[in-house]
């Protein structure tokens, strides 16, 4: 629930500075409400600095080569697993296998949020995964950490380890 209330806040702090935006354009200073001048004014700085970085940000892919010595000439499966469910977002991981000798090995794994995701980043770490056989279960531990943003301010970083069986 707090994730939809975290979520809720950021939408309605992205829609006022829309708000701010248009009507500074439409009225100039005079949208500017005496009693709430300083935060409008700080909300709009912000909203504008994040704008203007936003394009020299770069991009985290979350993708973990485990294996990179494996023939690409063999077949390959990808494994899913949903690593936590909450109410507005999953944060799932993707691990991909070559087939060698009817042996499983790991060879690079990705994680990613789906869902109602405003206001969260989340960087995949690392994972730990052996090798199985066809029909057996594999251990896994992952790590990574989720980002509370605020208006894209990082307010709070959240360490997250998953340990589970992928079948």
């Amino acid at each position: 629930m707090i994730h939809l209330i975290w979520s809720i806040i950021n939408g309605i702090i992205f829609l006022y500075f829309l708000y701010l935006i248009v009507g500074f354009i439409a009225k100039g200073r005079r949208i500017f409400k005496p009693q709430f001048k300083v935060v409008s004014i700080f909300i709009m700085v912000i909203g504008i600095i994040q704008i203007i970085s936003a394009s020299n940000s770069k991009k985290n892919t979350n993708r973990i080569i485990i294996n990179d010595e494996y023939k690409k000439t063999n077949n390959s499966k990808i494994k899913n697993v949903i690593l936590e469910d909450n109410l507005t977002f999953d944060i799932n991981m993707l691990v991909k296998y070559s087939i060698d000798n009817k042996e499983f090995i790991p060879i690079e794994s990705n994680s990613f949020l789906t869902g109602l995701v405003s206001g969260y980043i989340w960087e995949f770490k690392s994972i730990q995964i052996n090798n199985h056989k066809p029909n057996e279960k594999s251990k896994y531990i992952a790590n990574g950490i989720l980002k509370w943003n605020l208006f894209g301010i990082n307010i709070y970083s959240e360490s997250k380890t998953f340990s589970g069986i992928m079948e």
